[in-house]
């Protein structure tokens, strides 16, 4: 038999995507299934922006930069005024997604067996990243029980080691929601420098922050300059996650280099897509404001139903479009699985992402699932009906096993 090697056996399965072959049969059983697994949004993205779209530069579409369109990178540059931040076209390095930028990112700031210190639970492939690159990920433990708090700074200083090349957080998380606040931010930025750190922060969600929480970038420190990297993409703010096209934002100069090389390899982000997300980030506030203002009433569904359901504990997000939730379940993995092979309310099924993917710690997440409230509220409601119901007859529930 043609060997595949150990890398390729063990990489890590995204708990988003693992499950669809379910999903597609049960689909071809007539079964509605609804999709909460995933971040896609179903906002539309700003008027015009497909009509007016053409590529008017010749009859081909070349390669580009391979660090990314100068318009590009200029107009991403200028977006960041918004928060306050000064940066250069120069600092911007445009990625196909925020997946790459975070796989480049940690090539290029650490060696195998190298370590990144990271909250758990964690955006989930940040494992199969870490994995790819050879780095081990140490995890700080944070519970649904007091509400995922973030770790002071006084616990990561105490995981870093000779082997730490970064700090990775997400910010606000995903999956919790939970956002940084400023200080706390200072506090990380400021051991980043004491121990000649990065402190690497995933701010995809920057434009999801709800009630009195305030968004502070990691950029605005700019006296790391050197220390910090922040990965961005239009996907979310947008609902334009199929044109993948991310950011890697640095001041480092040597960093940037690297990531330049690094860039090369793969020739050019898509170019179609960038002139796409030129037009985007020039989107008006008033925007970005309907936006947050939908998430904000389909936050207050998904709380309201949920904490109607007996047995399950959660914790309000403060930013993003998750809930990280706790179930009357043993096994997360097999529950997510029966939703799609075994269980139907009145013709239809939700699909969810089972906990255990993110963590790197074993045995976490057993009893935890990530639900994504990224539909309009008549399919959040139809969700929440169904989760109801299987919660109610799914046959190894925890209060069923106590009683077998």
């Amino acid at each position: 038999m043609t060997r595949i090697s150990e890398r390729g056996k063990s990489i890590f399965a995204s708990p988003f995507r693992k499950y669809l072959p379910y999903a597609d049969a049960a689909k071809a059983r007539g079964i509605d299934v609804i999709h909460l697994n995933i971040g896609q949004p179903d906002f539309l993205m700003p008027d015009g922006i497909l009509d007016s779209f053409k590529w008017s530069a010749s009859s081909f579409v070349p390669y580009g930069i391979a660090e990314g369109e100068n318009e590009l990178r200029a107009t991403w540059a200028e977006y960041y005024q918004k928060f306050n931040i000064e940066v250069t076209a120069e600092n911007v390095m445009v990625t196909t997604g925020a997946s790459e930028a975070l796989q480049m990112a940690l090539l290029a700031i650490a060696d195998p067996g190298d370590e990144a210190i990271v909250p758990e639970p964690f955006y989930a492939n940040y494992n199969g990243f870490c994995q790819i690159a050879g780095v081990n990920i140490v995890p700080l433990p944070t519970s649904i029980d007091d509400g995922f708090p973030i770790p002071p700074s006084v616990d990561f200083e105490a995981a870093i080691t000779e082997r730490t090349r970064c700090i990775l957080i997400s910010n606000p998380n995903n999956p919790t929601g939970k956002i940084f606040p400023q200080e706390q931010l200072r506090q990380l930025v400021r051991l980043a420098v004491k121990h000649d750190l990065f402190l690497m922060v995933d701010e995809a969600y920057s434009e999801f922050v709800y009630q009195t929480y305030d968004f502070y970038s990691a950029l605005t420190f700019a006296d790391a300059d050197q220390h910090v990297i922040v990965i961005d993409s239009v996907s979310k703010r947008f609902n334009a996650c199929g044109l993948r096209v991310g950011a890697l934002v640095s001041r480092n100069a040597a960093l940037l280099d690297s990531i330049t090389n690094l860039s090369r390899l793969r020739l050019s982000p898509p170019m179609l897509a960038q002139r796409m997300a030129i037009q985007l980030l020039k989107s008006p506030g008033s925007y970005y404001a309907g936006v947050l203002e939908e998430f904000t009433h389909r936050r207050a569904l998904m709380l309201d139903r949920l904490k109607k359901i007996d047995g399950l504990d959660f914790h309000a997000p403060e930013g993003a479009f998750y809930i990280f939730a706790r179930l009357p379940i043993e096994d997360s993995e097999d529950f997510s699985r029966w939703l799609l092979t075994d269980f139907s309310h009145q013709g239809q099924t939700v699909m969810i992402a089972p906990g255990t993917g993110f963590y790197a710690s074993p045995g976490q997440g057993l009893n935890e699932v990530r639900i994504a409230y990224v539909l309009e509220e008549k399919r959040l409601s139809a969700a929440m009906d169904c989760l109801e119901q299987a919660l109610a007859t799914y046959p190894k529930t925890v209060s069923a096993a106590l009683k077998a």
